[in-house]
């Protein structure tokens, strides 16, 4: 058993050890399944393209400021769009806003500093699902881990 001085040290060299590990992404965050459900509602969007859907539509600037706004926003958005889209068709939802809004609460951020989505431009439906795609690519890019292919399930 350490005592003193010698369990001072080893405490000590313990706790540099802990601030000197690099922080790892969470790969929670990791939004593979996601893009997936996103890209049939990219599939399926030129077939309704006469709906005109106007979605707020947050960018990547955005989402670079307010990761957790941006991604309720294209949450909120994509729930009237798979409603106004099964008004005329049924469409599968895949609980994508549920998916996006469990994404969005895996940020910490706090929401001061972030633009409401009412004030974001309104795109299209095709543009709208673009940006979303774009968005969660470069989620992907910065917390996805390749070598373990992790796959953020909800």
């Amino acid at each position: 058993m350490l005592r003193g001085s010698q369990a001072l040290v080893v405490v000590f060299l313990c706790f540099v050890c802990l601030l000197s590990l690099k922080a790892q992404p969470d790969a929670r965050i990791c939004t593979q399944d996601i893009v997936t459900r996103v890209q049939v509602l990219i599939d399926k969007a030129p077939d309704l393209k006469w709906l005109d859907s106007k979605l707020y539509t947050p960018n990547i600037t955005d989402y670079e400021k307010c990761p957790s706004s941006t991604v309720k926003c294209f949450a909120a958005e994509i729930k009237v769009l798979t409603e106004e889209w099964n008004t005329v068709r049924r469409i599968p939802r895949y609980k994508l806003n549920i998916l996006l809004g469990e994404l969005a609460a895996l940020f910490n951020q706090t929401e001061s500093e972030c633009r409401q989505c009412e004030l974001l431009t309104e795109q299209n439906a095709e543009k709208f699902l673009q940006d979303l795609l774009l968005t969660l690519q470069m989620i992907n890019m910065q917390y996805c881990h390749l070598s373990t292919n992790k796959i953020w399930h909800a």
